[in-house]
């Protein structure tokens, strides 16, 4: 019988072959580093410490039990969840904050990808978000320089590490013209590009990442965005109401057919606060549906605890004002795992 000792040591460190991007598809590279083996991320947001407290093995556990290969580890690089109050020490926030994560990915086997979960803007009103927002000036100039500068930070820091998937730039930008958007990226792209040649880079839309705005954000340049490395993946994310699972099937397909590159839903999932649970179920549903049929890579928003119980009803939607703890609710680990599990595990066999 194999030790304890022996078992842990095995499972110290797995390296997973690089990823990068090949027509639609993100592909694994073998070890010659010659044949491609077409890739699908399924994974699960990870919140640390936001939504659910740093645990990374159990959360690591967890995924690889429900069929998942990647967890999307939201950090910021500038303030803490967008509070200009709580700036961020990036040079302190990689190796505490980061490195945990990517390390027991490593042991589990697992790709990460390091979500900057901004918005171009201060923290969002929760309760109005993908609504009018209000724009705040420490995203001037000055403060574009600095989210800049600090991806290139985070690209030196892991730009020999295979398991990390990719890097996904600005989680939601929204309120401000697509042409701004593009700009924004196209100039951090090009500053990562200086130190990180070989990962993929994540951008979503101009209207808080939704694939209704795939065409008018990145239309113009979707073929040539990251000339000559072309390792860029193009995320979308839906929820309930934003549109129905077969008008995101239309924005999606349309976009990646036209251009051929790839997309991938790096956020979506079932907004209980304001919808009921039949039609929270219903979207979600269907967006996996369109996954499996599509071949579409997805991360479901996002991990509350590390036990299912889908079962379970949520007042919904909340009244207002009431917070949750003040409900005392016992969570699904990510709403509803009898729907995304058995889909991961089904896609994940391909």
């Amino acid at each position: 019988m194999e030790s304890e000792t022996a078992s842990s040591q095995k499972n110290v460190s797995q390296a997973l072959p690089w990823l990068s991007v090949k027509g639609h598809m993100i592909v694994r590279s073998s070890d010659d580093r010659e044949a491609k083996h077409p890739f699908i991320p399924l994974g699960i947001g990870y919140a640390r410490n936001v939504i659910i407290r740093a645990q990374d093995d159990e959360v690591m556990r967890f995924c690889k039990e429900h069929s998942l290969n990647t967890v999307r580890l939201a950090f910021y690089t500038r303030h803490f969840n967008n509070d200009v109050a709580k700036p961020i020490d990036i040079d302190a926030e990689l190796p505490t904050f980061c490195d945990p994560v990517i390390d027991a990915a490593k042991r589990n086997g697992l790709y990460v990808i390091l979500d900057d979960h901004e918005y171009f803007s201060e923290r969002i009103d929760e309760s109005k978000a993908r609504q009018a927002q209000k724009q705040y000036s420490h995203w001037d100039e000055v403060g574009v320089q600095e989210w800049i500068a600090r991806w290139v930070k985070v690209a030196t820091r892991y730009k020999d590490e295979p398991n990390v998937l990719g890097y996904e730039l600005c989680n939601e930008p929204h309120d401000l013209p697509p042409e701004t958007v593009r700009d924004l990226y196209i100039r951090c792209i090009k500053a990562i590009r200086e130190v990180d040649q070989r990962h993929i880079v994540i951008v979503g839309t101009a209207d808080w990442s939704h694939s209704r705005a795939l065409e008018k954000t990145w239309g113009a340049v979707a073929r040539t965005l990251d000339a000559p490395f072309n390792q860029v993946v193009f995320a979308f994310h839906d929820y309930p109401h934003s549109d129905e699972p077969w008008l995101v099937q239309e924005h999606v397909t349309a976009f990646r057919d036209k251009y051929d590159v790839p997309v991938l839903c790096t956020e979506f999932g079932a907004t209980w606060w304001q919808y009921d649970e039949t039609t929270c179920r219903k979207f979600e549903a269907g967006m996996l549906a369109l996954f499996a049929k599509e071949d579409i890579g997805w991360m479901v928003w996002a991990l509350k605890t590390i036990e299912d119980d889908p079962r379970n009803p949520h007042p919904s939607p909340r009244p207002p004002g009431v917070q949750d703890s003040a409900q005392k609710l016992h969570f699904d680990s990510c709403a509803y795992s009898d729907l995304w599990s058995p889909v991961a595990r089904i896609m994940g066999s391909k």
